[in-house]
């Protein structure tokens, strides 16, 4: 080989070099991995916003933040009239009572009107306004049972209020729910709380027989006035006690 001198010698040796390094280097992996990085990325992604999904989700179920009722319940609750003054635009969705959508209506005296929308099974329909307004050291609430489940809602007049302490009588247990838009607040009864609001009987030679043969469990009104509420403020202070269902008189 000719002898080379300056730029052409210096150019030789690096392609000599290179050319070394490519022989020690693995053989190039000629797959294409644009695609399962992407793919990667994208489930990475799809199980960042299922966090999302389900830790909204689950807020706004501990929230007792009430999503706002469809248009055509609050053209319903705009129809009712009577002698209570009822703010349908800010009429709410508070749950589902054995398949029936339970929504609740302000009224503009401190009180409320419920609304049960219709369904093929048996279980609550049509509207009823409570005959009591909410003073604002009061927590008006009711209990609204079903068979799939029962709901503790009510309003509280104290302006102040940021939550609302539910304890329920024996080993029922405590629930704490914000106070949302209007007053409002509610809960769905835990199981435990909801053995401490029934009775239990043997049925009789009248009684209709039980599904599974057992006793009659039913729901007990009178026990709802052994739940104990109070609405406290940012503090904790409490600010306003319950008046159940039980002792509503008009006023």
């Amino acid at each position: 080989m000719t002898e080379l001198d300056g730029f052409e010698r210096r150019l030789l040796r690096a392609l000599t070099e290179l050319d070394a390094r490519r022989a020690v280097s693995p053989p190039a992996d000629t797959t294409d991995h644009s695609r399962p990085r992407v793919a990667r990325r994208r489930l990475a992604l799809m199980a960042v916003t299922t966090v999302l999904i389900v830790g909204t989700t689950a807020v706004a179920a501990a929230s007792g933040v009430f999503p706002s009722a469809p248009a055509e319940v609050r053209r319903i609750f705009a129809g009712l009239g009577g002698d209570r003054d009822i703010d349908a635009e800010r009429a709410v969705r508070i749950g589902v009572i054995d398949d029936h959508e339970a929504y609740a209506a302000p009224t503009e005296d401190g009180g409320f009107c419920l609304y049960f929308a219709p369904n093929p099974r048996s279980g609550p329909t049509g509207h009823h306004c409570i005959p009591r307004v909410a003073h604002a050291d009061e927590v008006l609430f009711t209990v609204l049972p079903g068979t799939d489940g029962y709901l503790i809602f009510g309003r509280t007049g104290a302006a102040e209020a940021t939550h609302v302490v539910i304890t329920f009588p024996g080993d029922g247990g405590t629930l704490r729910t914000p106070v949302g838009d209007a007053g409002f607040f509610g809960s769905t009864v835990p199981e435990q709380a909801r053995d401490t609001l029934e009775t239990t009987h043997q049925p009789g030679p009248k009684d209709p027989p039980t599904k599974v043969g057992g006793p009659i469990v039913s729901f007990d009104l009178t026990r709802v006035s052994a739940i104990r509420v109070v609405a406290v403020d940012a503090h904790g202070t409490t600010v306003a006690h319950g008046v159940t269902s039980v002792d509503w008189v008009a006023s």
